[in-house]
């Protein structure tokens, strides 16, 4: 689409001459749709309370009057009502307005009367000029006078008109009248009175007044202190972010606000409710209702009074020229240089002297929520306790919220915002520095009374969402913190008022005095504006760095010290401070402590003490803490600070490492210090873990620690009280020390062994009485210890167990250890082992046995001993060893011993050995149990020890690895052998490992007979092979001959399948050995027939042969391939057409065998190459070992002849191809091109001949040639395959070519398929199974085109004759004329007309001239030049279908219009005007298009016979007929038969049905009729050929049948000539039939009318019987029958 210039168009139509028009308002509707945005509530009086403001009133009356007469009022004496409540129910009628603000000025009575011109005084609330028409709400036609004038507004229709007036005097109120439209109720008194104090807020008026009639409703008055200029802090930014705006200054004043109102303003009517008495009755408990005004009192007045600050802000403007453009047109003022901007709060004590609970002031207390005013107030909340107003705030036309929306207006609103953000920030610091004058020299309790003013000014200045507008609040958010230079604000805390970078949140820090601190009542009483700040890191908590500089400057003293300690353990444990953090502080705390004489670093302290450990006077580490700091301490949180309980290990560790400490506290000198320690070692023994025991024990063993009778000992050297064995014995003197404690540091019970050897044993030594005593027996002495056993100390055990005390059994011995000898005991006598000497019975259970048990005394000899007796020479000691063994196996626990493996003490069995080592004695691993075992030549343990064998670590069977390798060093040497040894491994499968398996799968072991190889007895060698080199299986295997087989039986087979023999060799074996040795298996399988099947094998796993890329090179070369080659034998007598052939094998290499791709190539030169056998898979193996196709070798060379033209049989073949190739390659895999390739690339052409040659190179250089004649070529020209075939090409040539094309890979079925498919009819092919509806649904569509295509020709060609026949018709006037001035006679002639043109009939319709018709004219003379003289038959009832044979049964004229009918006329009315050709052809077409199809499946006539009066001696008969519908042929035909005919006639007769439906259907195609218009019927007998049915064709099947069906089925000559002459039978039996539907008997006009069909359609017929001769030849030359062209072409559009 062209650009079209719109900007040159616009000014063509500025500079046009037309008259311009003004754009016409409807007033009344701006106007109500203006106050549709002012639907909000008091918006008449905000608007009028506003220009007030505007006009520096400062005060307003309103005033509402009643009607004159309010009915059913009760007026009370004095006051007017009875009940005062009545005042509420008067109806107003009007509303009074005044202020005595300036009176209006001419500009401003000029403005007040038109919309939308705002006051543009920018100073000035009013913007947009519409605010006064909000009066149009209530009141029709207001009137303003101020001043000395008046103006009234009226209505005219729907435009508002204004008529001013001057007054006789000058009033200095200013009054706005408003008469209602009707009487209305009075306003809410409650809600008019909030809003009215709210309104007074922020403007100028000082006073304002509402009565209703001469009832003062309410008086409110505002008085101001006079303004005090607030000093702006430096530390707060006055000037935005954006540098638009700024606050030049700021004064605040003290306002008071006074309401003087009569209660009943304030009075609430009680809501009735059906529900309130049943809530009250069930709420009984709940708090009573609110006490209303009593009613008495609703005429008396009440005063309340309120404290506001207000601070106004000078806001200075800079703004850029294009946003002040902009601006202005949106306000339709220009913006302010320096605009005004206050905030109205309450302090703390303005908050408690007013009487906020005023309902009236509910929306004047900021703390129940600020609001914006933009003059007054609105719907936009500020998100703090603090009203503010902005003048200068742009709001939207409804003034209820702020405009953010509009770009330019957005900006500048925002702006606005920030300033009063920053407004705020001023203010909340003048209150905390207020604050803070008061704070200063105060603490404590002084301190606290200030908290409460604080937590005021937090509450007031905490931000929360406005509302409805959230992004309001937000941008004054804003710039409360963008107006500090840093993010700090001031705040009351522990120390006055600081910043908040100076002051840390209140924790539980109270260890630090000096750290201002936020107290937590302010925390707790403004909890989210605290929140804020810590969310926003304004204030934070007391950080580490706070506690390091407090504790770096002040040591900890008294509670301090704890509170620390338990504050640094709890932020420990809650995880707060990690370990390096505690590390620090601890290192620069320092604690002073009296008790400790001086300053402790708590960073050097490690432990503390616990009391219930240690004792608090005693002496400590510098690293222990004293006990008195930490006793208020739980020992969680010590440990939390990382310190651990002073262990007495650590405290005796200290108490040795000293030097030269104290004597009071040395435990080595003074024998208290040392009752102290070990006592508190005593104490804290048994909590000890035993290492520790250990260590305190060693510390004090050689420490002089022991107070004894003879001084301070070492613990070895003193002595219980309870050993008195001598008198002299240092015993020690402590008291409550545990004995076992003592028992540990080495205080001895008994005598040391040393003393009583000296002076017990000793015959010179006296004893204690100093008398001389008699020498101990070791048994003697034994049982002194035995009373004394439970005292000896562990190292005189250890020297008793060490020292030869005892006597044997053997005279001869001297003494003997204890361990060295046995108890007394029969059995062990029997083993001749040393014998304890006891005198009298020995007793195991006694003392005496136990302890010498425990110094070692042998109850039972161990294995070793016994199996050293096992291994000696005295056979018979030895079998004692042997049984004593076995018998006390589980007795003496020797199955926890080891059994010695380097003594041989075990007897092998002498049935299972060689008789040479049957004596021999072995050692436990060197012999089994399993007597198989013994194969392999292994030693097999005695059989009486079997059962022991386990006793003796004795396993059944050698180790696999043993097995294995015996097996390798000896393999069996005979079958039997194999079999035995085979079958013992197969025995213990499981235990043959992968490792084993890899040993043996290589190894030499399988004995096999060498097929080629004697011994001197004649018989087979036995040679050895691996089991890789062996199949399982009998010599029946195919490849017995090749391989080596091998059957050892079902037990020891298993065994060489473990070793991975397999039961047939794998097909790469195979392979191998067919490419090395192909001649050998060749004789081996002693026929191809196996020899192809292992090729076949190799073919199918070639895939994985392949990877061998060394192996494919062997198989390219080596002649292991098998090619055939056809040899002729010619047996004598027989001539060279009767020469067979025989098929011979030979082994060749894959580049001399050929792949057979081209069959008749190949038939060709098949005595002459070696051919790969015709199986795919083996053609694939051989392409991939290197052979070729035959088409590769052979070359073709066609000549081709001259070209000819056909008739478009070469167009049709090519249809042909097209159509049928798909229904071919649907079952094919390899496809080279599809149907829509050939489709594109493909032509067909005949041309007269063809010749091709064929020569093949053969391997010896030779050239063998061979030349053919064929009926089909391909050829390439111009990049399109040509296909060249002759008249009577053979459709199987054809086919080769195509297969060759389509297919990679063809077959020799494949031509014969493709063949098949090309010369059988659609319908066949539907019924053997083809899926052909796609075929036949395209040859439906273009049997819909060309219908369309005929009834288009036939539509022009009725309009061309309508224009010939008008034509001729003004020649024909025109010549009757001439004709008739010239008064000559026209002479009459066969066919002529002399009635006038266009008669009328009947009806009134104008008919066609119908011309006489003599009968014997046309037809006599072609029924002379149509048949032959042996055909007299065939014309004599030819003859009949024109001259009355025909009979139409019932058959009528059908109905035609003026061009398709006409009445017949006599002879003689007619003859002396000829017919004219285009009329003849205009009826026989309107007769042609006459034809309809029969609907009905019934057909019955009755006959008839009428005289004709055209001559009298002719009959027309017509038959009778009684038939019904049968089917509907395939080609759309219906069939009809008599009633009493069958359904198998169908079966019988289809193929001849089929065959008389071509026929019809060419008939019916010379006339372009429509296949329904044709039908088919059978009856036994009766001379009808045809009949017409009101335009139904109905032609007898009985007549084809008898007459030409033989002729149409025929071969050669026969077959042409008795289609052809079928073809014109029935068409000239159709003329006939196709007459009646124009004249209804059989006239002479009907006569007529079937020779000007004949002589009409003649030349198409003649044309079908060409082209259907040409068809039947080609068809027949490939020995096939088919049907016409038409006949596919119904049968495709009717499917």
């Amino acid at each position: 689409m062209a650009a079209f210039d719109y900007n040159a168009l616009r000014a063509q139509t500025l500079h046009s001459s037309r008259e311009e028009e003004a754009v016409t308002v409807n007033t009344r509707a701006l106007i109500d749709k203006v106050l549709a945005r002012y639907s909000g509530e008091h918006t008449t009086l905000r608007e009028l309370l506003q220009n007030a403001a505007d006009a520096d009133a400062s005060s307003v009356e309103i005033r509402f009057q009643s009607q004159p007469t309010n009915a059913g009022l009760t007026v009370a004496a004095g006051s007017g009502f009875e009940d005062p409540k009545d005042l509420l129910k008067l109806k107003c009628r009007r509303m009074l307005v005044k202020n005595d603000g300036h009176a209006f000025r001419e500009e401003d009575w000029q403005r007040l009367k038109r919309i939308a011109e705002g006051n543009p005084d920018e100073t000035k609330i009013g913007a947009f000029g519409v605010g006064f028409y909000s009066v149009f709400a209530d009141c029709e036609e207001p009137f303003v006078s101020s001043g000395d004038q008046a103006m009234a507004f009226y209505w005219k229709g729907n435009q508002l008109f204004t008529r001013r007036a001057k007054l006789p005097s000058f009033d200095q109120w200013t009054t706005f009248l408003l008469e209602s439209r009707e009487p209305a109720e009075i306003p809410d008194l409650k809600g008019l009175c909030k809003f009215l104090a709210t309104s007074l807020t922020f403007v100028k008026l000082t006073s304002i007044s509402l009565y209703l009639d001469e009832y003062c409703l309410l008086k409110l008055t505002k008085k101001a202190s006079p303004s005090m200029p607030l000093q702006i802090p430096p530390s707060i930014d006055p000037l935005t972010s954006s540098k638009v705006m700024r606050i030049a200054k700021v004064q605040t004043e003290r306002v008071q606000i006074d309401a003087h109102y009569m209660n009943l303003t304030q009075y609430s009517p009680p809501q009735q409710s059906i529900v309130a008495p049943v809530i009250r009755s069930i709420f009984r408990f709940t708090s009573q209702p609110a006490v209303l005004i009593a009613e008495q009192d609703l005429l008396q007045y009440s005063t309340r009074t309120i404290f506001l600050q207000i601070a106004n802000a000078t806001v200075d403007t800079s703004i850029d020229r294009k946003a002040a453009v902009e601006l202005e047109r949106a306000t339709k003022k220009p913006p302010p240089k320096t605009t005004q901007l206050a905030i109205l709060t309450m302090s703390k004590p303005e908050h408690d002297a007013s009487e906020t609970d005023a309902t009236i002031f509910e929306n004047v207390v900021p703390c129940n929520g600020g609001k914006v005013f933009i003059g007054f107030p609105t719907h936009q909340t500020t998100g703090i306790k603090a009203h503010i107003s902005a003048h200068s705030v742009i709001p939207t036309v409804e003034r209820e919220s702020i405009d953010l929306n509009a770009r330019i207006v957005r900006d500048w609103n925002v702006e606005l915002l920030k300033v009063a953000g920053i407004l705020t920030r001023i203010m909340y610091y003048d209150e905390m520095d207020a604050i803070g004058i008061q704070a200063k020299g105060l603490s404590g309790k002084d301190m606290e009374a200030l908290y409460e003013s604080a937590i005021h000014v937090m509450r007031q200045f905490t931000f929360s969402d406005s509302t409805p507008s959230e992004n309001v609040g937000k941008h004054i958010l804003s710039g409360f913190w963008q107006a500090s230079k840093e993010p700090i604000v001031e705040l009351l805390s522990t120390k006055g008022v600081l910043l908040s970078n100076q002051i840390r949140l209140t924790t539980d820090i109270s260890f630090l005095e000096g750290l201002p601190m936020l107290p937590k009542a302010l925390a707790d009483g403004a909890p989210t504006f605290v929140k804020a700040l810590v969310d926003n890191k304004v204030l934070v908590e007391v950080t580490m760095v706070d506690i390091v500089n407090q504790l770096e400057n002040k040591a900890l003293s008294g509670d301090q010290v704890s509170e620390f300690l338990k504050w640094a353990a709890r932020q420990r444990l809650s995880g707060d401070m990690d370990l390096h953090a505690l590390r620090r502080l601890m290192d620069v705390a320092v604690i002073s402590d009296e008790g400790t004489g001086g300053p402790i670093i708590l960073g050097n302290i490690r432990h503390t003490v616990s009391k219930s450990k240690l004792h608090d006077d005693i002496p400590l580490p510098a690293d222990t803490i004293p006990f008195h700091i930490t006793k208020s301490i739980t020992l969680r949180d010590l440990e939390a600070l990382g310190w651990t309980e002073l262990g007495v290990v650590e405290w005796l560790t200290y108490l040795c490492s000293r030097r030269s400490p104290p004597v009071e506290v040395d435990f080595t000198f003074n024998p208290e210090f040392a009752q102290l320690v070990l006592s508190i070692i005593s104490k804290n023994w048994d909590k000890e873990p035993q290492d520790r025991k250990e260590y305190l024990a060693i510390s004090l063993k050689q420490k002089t620690c022991i107070p004894t009778k003879q001084g301070m000992k070492k613990p070895g050297e003193a002595y219980f009280p309870t050993v008195k064995l001598f008198a002299d014995l240092p015993i020690h003197t402590l008291n409550g020390v545990k004995e076992k404690v003592l028992i540990a540091l080495g205080v001895r019970k008994t005598v040391e062994l040393k003393i009583v050897f000296n002076r017990l044993m000793n015959e010179n030594i006296a004893d204690i009485n100093g008398e001389k005593g008699a020498k101990w027996s070791h048994v003697d002495l034994v049982k002194y210890l035995v009373g004394v056993r439970d005292d000896i100390p562990s190292e005189d055990i250890a020297r008793l167990r060490g020292t030869p005390i005892c006597k044997s059994e053997s005279p001869s011995s001297g003494l003997h250890k204890v361990s060295a000898l046995y108890e007394p005991n029969d059995q062990l006598r029997k083993l001749k082992l040393p014998i304890l000497q006891w005198p009298g019975e020995w007793w195991p259970t006694s003392n005496e046995a136990k302890f010498l048990m425990k110094l070692g005394l042998k109850k039972c000899p161990d294995v070793r001993t016994l199996v050293e007796l096992m291994a000696g020479a005295d056979r018979s000691l030895a079998e004692s060893a042997l049984a004593y063994f076995m018998v006390n196996y589980l007795v003496n626990e020797y199955n926890s011993q080891k059994i010695p493996t380097d003594i041989p003490f075990l007897p092998l069995d002498p049935m299972s050995t060689d008789l040479k080592a049957v004596d021999q004695l072995v050692i436990p691993s060197a012999c089994f149990t399993n007597s198989k075992a013994s194969l392999l030549k292994f030693p097999v343990l005695r059989r009486d020890l079997h059962a022991h064998a386990d006793k003796f670590l004795v396993k059944s069977d050698p180790s696999m690895d043993e097995a294995v390798t015996r097996l390798l060093k000896c393999p069996p040497q005979t079958l039997k052998e194999a079999v035995e040894q085979f079958s013992y491994f197969a025995s213990r499968l499981g235990e043959i490992m992968p490792h084993h398996v890899q040993r043996l799968s290589i190894a030499s072991v399988v004995p096999v007979y060498d097929r080629e190889v004697k011994t001197e007895k004649g018989t087979l060698k036995v040679k050895h092979l691996t089991p890789l080199s062996v199949y399982l299986g009998s010599q029946n295997s195919q490849y017995a001959e090749v391989f080596d087989f091998v059957d050892f039986g079902l037990q020891a087979n298993p065994f060489l399948w473990k070793c991975g023999t397999k039961t047939e060799p794998t097909h790469a074996e195979v392979a191998y050995l067919l490419v090395r040795e192909p001649g050998r298996l060749l004789d081996a399988f002693q026929g191809y027939q196996k020899y192809l099947a292992v090729l076949r094998t190799i073919a199918e796993n070639f895939q994985t042969l392949r990877k061998d890329k060394e192996f494919v090179k062997l198989m390219k070369r080596s002649r292991f391939l098998l090619g055939s080659m056809d040899l002729p034998v010619q047996e004598n007598g027989k001539s060279a057409e009767d020469v067979q052939t025989i098929k011979e094998y030979q082994l060749a290499a894959a580049f001399e065998i050929v792949i057979s791709d081209d069959f008749v190539a190949y038939n060709l030169f098949k005595d002459k190459v070696l051919v790969a056998p015709q199986e795919d898979i083996l053609e694939e193996f051989y392409v991939s070992l290197g052979s070729s196709t035959f088409s590769s070798i052979i070359t073709e060379d066609y000549t081709i002849g001259a070209r000819i033209e056909a008739n478009g049989q070469a167009q049709q073949l090519q249809k042909l191809i097209v159509e049928r190739i798909q229904l071919f390659l649907h079952s094919e895999d390899q496809i080279r091109h599809d149907a829509k390739w050939i489709q594109k690339n493909v032509k067909v052409e005949m041309v007269q001949r063809i010749r091709l040659r064929r020569s093949l190179r053969i391997s010896n250089g030779q050239q063998l040639s061979k030349v053919q004649e064929v009926t089909a070529a391909i050829t390439e020209q111009n990049g399109f395959k040509v296909l060249f075939v002759t008249p009577k090409y053979q459709l199987f040539d054809v086919s080769q070519l195509l297969v060759t094309m389509v297919l990679y890979k063809p077959k020799m079925h494949s031509s014969l398929l493709l063949e098949s498919l090309l010369s059988t009819a659609l319908e066949v092919l539907k019924l053997r199974g083809y899926n052909v509806d796609r075929i036949l649904k395209a040859r439906a569509a273009e049997a819909r085109l060309a219908e369309q295509a005929r009834r288009q020709r036939e539509e022009e060609r009725a309009e061309a004759l309508q224009e010939e026949a008008k034509l001729l018709e003004e020649q024909t006037q025109q010549a009757e004329l001439e004709a008739k001035k010239q008064r000559e006679v026209v002479p009459t002639m066969p066919g002529g007309f002399c009635s006038p043109t266009g008669q009328k009939s009947h009806d009134g319709v104008k008919q066609p001239q119908v011309p006489v018709a003599p009968i014997t004219s046309f037809f006599n003379r072609f029924s002379r030049q149509l048949f032959d003289s042996h055909r007299e038959r065939d014309r004599g009832m030819f003859s009949g279908v024109l001259g009355g044979g025909s009979s139409p049964a019932g058959g009528s004229t059908a109905t035609l219009t003026t061009q398709e009918a006409t009445a017949v006329r006599s002879a003689e009315e007619y003859k002396h005007k000829p017919t004219k050709p285009h009329i003849l052809r205009a009826n026989l077409l309107s007769a042609i298009n006459a034809s309809r199809a029969y609907n009905s499946n019934q057909v019955f006539s009755p006959a008839q016979t009428q005289q004709v009066r055209e001559q009298k001696t002719y009959c027309d008969s017509k038959l009778a007929h009684d038939i019904k519908f049968l089917t509907e042929m395939p080609s759309g035909i219906r069939l009809f038969v008599e009633r009493h005919v069958e359904a198998s006639f169908l079966r019988a007769n289809i193929f001849e049905l089929n065959s008389f439906s071509s026929v019809l259907l060419e008939v019916a195609a010379v006339f372009d009729l429509s296949t329904p218009v044709i039908h088919m019927y059978y009856d036994d007998n009766g001379p009808t050929i045809a009949f017409n049915l009101n335009g139904s064709l109905f032609f007898n099947f009985r007549y084809y049948r008898e007459l030409h069906h033989a002729a149409w089925v025929a071969n050669g000559e026969t077959a042409v000539k008795g289609r052809k002459e079928a073809l014109i039978y029935w068409f000239v039996t159709a003329c006939h039939e196709l007459g009646h539907n124009i004249v209804k008997d059989h006239s002479s006009d009907h006569s007529f009318y079937t020779e000007s069909f004949v002589q009409m359609y003649f030349a198409e017929c003649m044309g079908r019987c060409e082209k259907m001769t040409t068809q039947t030849a080609q068809v027949q030359g490939q020995g096939l029958v088919g049907a016409p062209p038409s006949y596919d072409v119904a049968v495709a559009k009717r499917n």
